[in-house]
């Protein structure tokens, strides 16, 4: 058989071949990709309906807590003025805030002023009828908490779901105390839904009352049942639409309504369209090349070039830049490997001296160059990744500032040679202390040292620094100008916080600061000292 019949047959081999690898292909990879961006962009147009939700109570939390940190609202509790009422509270009030219900509580739950309205109707809640809001009711969910002076969510009322904020009426400094609570609520009524489509432009449903075993998705033979004791998306395929739902969690934690949404399979039925035409071109584009190589390629040009091809794959898959092709020819083919070889090695080289200059670089961008712990950059760093664990996790994170006493005149006397060597033992003593690979020791700044210690109880981080003050007070670095010591102290401050996920958290600026008050208390407490 000759070169070219069997280039011909080979050729025709890899035609079919390479039409049935197209063929598993979309049928195993891209039509089920097909599928999961549907899946996915209706998960996603969910998210777009719970996260317009979720603004409304943020907006309407917002608002509350405007009314409630005011001084008229203040007095209104105890003077229940007349004008406050004709000023504030009139009905044009809650249509203009689109407010249902608008009640001011005193602190045992009993009503001083309250109003509701639903389509210039009233709409009798219970607790008008005994003048007192229980606090053992949803809306005061935030008093089973420690420290918490406001709420904010969705609950099951009479009249449907309800948004509703209640915060803590305050002076208009934010300064207590809490003389009674402002509520304010809001029904997810017909209006509000068409409200959240226009905003969404998602044409949803609203599914309620929702029972426990209230069906969201498909049929009873299918089984998709809404899950309530954990919140999760539900998707069935059903034809033309992927039906997708979720229950929405009020205060309590328990779904208090479903959302539906019907998401047309655009994406599949185009996407099956576009495969047939890939397939068709495929098939075409692949006849023209049969033709053309038989007639063109011949062995001569194809197995240089094939072993090119896998020289240079096998060069990039595996990084091996030792290898060598020695294709020995005078023609362009053996010129092409020559180049090859002579670019491969060069690429080696600078790689190889590429790769050493870069471990160099991090190890020069995170570390102090005098001390070789840990510097500003990398502490901020650090201290960034560890507040958001801590704040995802719910665990304490600690923080100890040191600085030494009188560094200062330390130099001035002992010259700053004598200083580096001080500040060079202070952290290795720092370095004893911290045995956890998740602790960091730093130096924050001149004589200034910090220590992060994730997952550390206060206490925790007291003993750490007590042993830190002890083991640099045991060094014995004669100071002579040390208004506290003989030899060199130091002084330190510990703050520790479990980062709270709320709309009035406290920053990592804040925890930083807090920990640098604690430092200075304990300068002004007479310096060699632990104070938290």
């Amino acid at each position: 058989m000759s070169i070219r019949r069997k280039v011909f047959v080979i050729i025709l081999l890899l035609f079919v071949l390479l039409g049935g690898a197209n063929f598993l292909i979309q049928r195993l990879i891209i039509f089920p990709s097909f599928l999961e961006l549907e899946s996915r962009e209706a998960s996603e147009n969910l998210q777009r309906i719970r996260y317009a939700i979720e603004r409304e109570i943020i907006h309407l939390d917002r608002l509350c807590r405007d009314w409630a940190i005011w001084d008229d609202s203040y007095d209104f509790i105890q003077t229940r003025s007349q004008a406050y009422i004709e000023s504030n509270l009139g009905d044009s009030t809650l249509e203009s805030d689109r407010l249902n219900l608008l009640l001011f509580c005193r602190l045992d739950g009993s009503i001083v002023w309250g109003s509701s309205l639903q389509d210039e109707q009233r709409l009798p809640f219970p607790f008008f009828k005994t003048q007192k809001v229980s606090l053992d009711h949803p809306l005061f969910s935030f008093l089973k908490e420690d420290n918490q002076q406001s709420s904010s969510g969705i609950i099951d009322s009479p009249f449907g779901p309800l948004l509703f904020s209640t915060q803590t009426i305050l002076r208009s400094n934010n300064i207590g105390p809490g003389i009674g609570y402002l509520i304010m609520a809001r029904l997810l009524d017909a209006s509000a839904v068409e409200s959240l489509k226009e905003q969404t432009r998602i044409p949803f449903q609203l599914r309620y009352p929702l029972e426990a075993n209230t069906i969201l998705c498909g049929s009873i033979d299918n089984g998709f049942h809404l899950n309530t004791e954990k919140l999760s998306f539900i998707e069935l395929n059903t034809g033309k639409y992927i039906q997708s739902c979720f229950g929405y969690p009020g205060i309590t934690g328990k779904p208090v309504f479903g959302v539906e949404y019907l998401f047309p399979r655009e994406i599949t039925r185009k996407g099956i369209a576009s495969m047939g035409y890939a397939a068709a071109l495929v098939i075409a584009l692949g006849i023209c090349i049969i033709v053309i190589l038989n007639l063109t390629l011949q062995k001569v040009v194809m197995q240089p070039l094939k072993r090119l091809t896998d020289h240079a794959q096998l060069i990039e898959q595996q990084k091996d830049f030792s290898r060598r092709i020695a294709m020995r020819r005078t023609d362009e083919i053996g010129l092409l490997a020559q180049s090859i070889d002579t670019m491969v090695q060069t690429i080696g080289k600078q790689t190889n001296e590429l790769q050493l200059a870069n471990e160099q670089l991090i190890i020069l961008s995170v570390q102090d160059g005098l001390t070789s712990i840990a510097n500003r950059r990398m502490f901020d760093s650090y201290l960034s990744k560890e507040w958001h664990r801590a704040m995802r996790e719910q665990t304490p994170l600690s923080l100890i500032l040191l600085d030494v006493d009188f560094f200062k005149h330390y130099n001035d006397t002992y010259g700053h040679q004598q200083g580096d060597r001080c500040l060079i033992a202070i952290a290795e003593i720092m370095q004893k202390h911290i045995r956890r690979p998740a602790d960091l020791a730093a130096r924050y700044g001149g004589e200034e040292f910090a220590l992060i210690l994730p997952n550390t109880e206060n206490k925790g981080a007291c003993k750490v620094a007590e042993g830190v003050r002890q083991g640099i007070q045991d060094l014995h670095i004669e100071h002579r100008t040390s208004d506290v010591s003989a030899h060199v102290s130091v002084s330190l401050g510990v703050s520790t916080i479990i980062p709270q996920v709320t709309e009035h958290n406290q920053s990592m600026h804040d925890f930083i600061e807090l920990a640098d008050q604690h430092l200075y208390q304990a300068k002004q407490s007479g310096r060699n000292c632990v104070h938290s």
